[in-house]
């Protein structure tokens, strides 16, 4: 087997390691976006009373080069299955407010 050069083992390993910290932080976006989203649901009085998914059972998509991430939150209301669509803003200081 020919060895590889050493600058393409490093390259190769700063992009592995490069998009396992993205998906981290993505993992944490995408929290804070549900987070926020299901607090707005929660006091919305039309949605008040009603049981809703958690983030694993949600659509939670974030737009590429931009700061919204839209999330589609799963609920149930009266015996009726609903979808609580937000999108939510990522602010200056990291925080995640509702625009949508």
């Amino acid at each position: 087997m020919p060895m590889r050069p050493v600058h393409v083992t490093t390259v190769a390993s700063a992009l592995a390691l490069a998009l396992v910290l993205g998906a981290c932080a993505r993992g944490k976006d995408e929290q804070a976006a549900y987070d926020v989203c299901l607090a707005a649901a929660k006091k919305d009085p039309k949605y008040a009373k009603a049981a809703f998914a958690a983030k694993e059972q949600s659509n939670i998509q974030a737009s590429t080069g931009d700061a919204a991430i839209r999330v589609n939150i799963p609920y149930e209301l009266d015996g009726k299955k609903g979808l609580y669509q937000c999108i939510a803003d990522k602010q200056t200081d990291g925080t995640y407010k509702v625009t949508f």
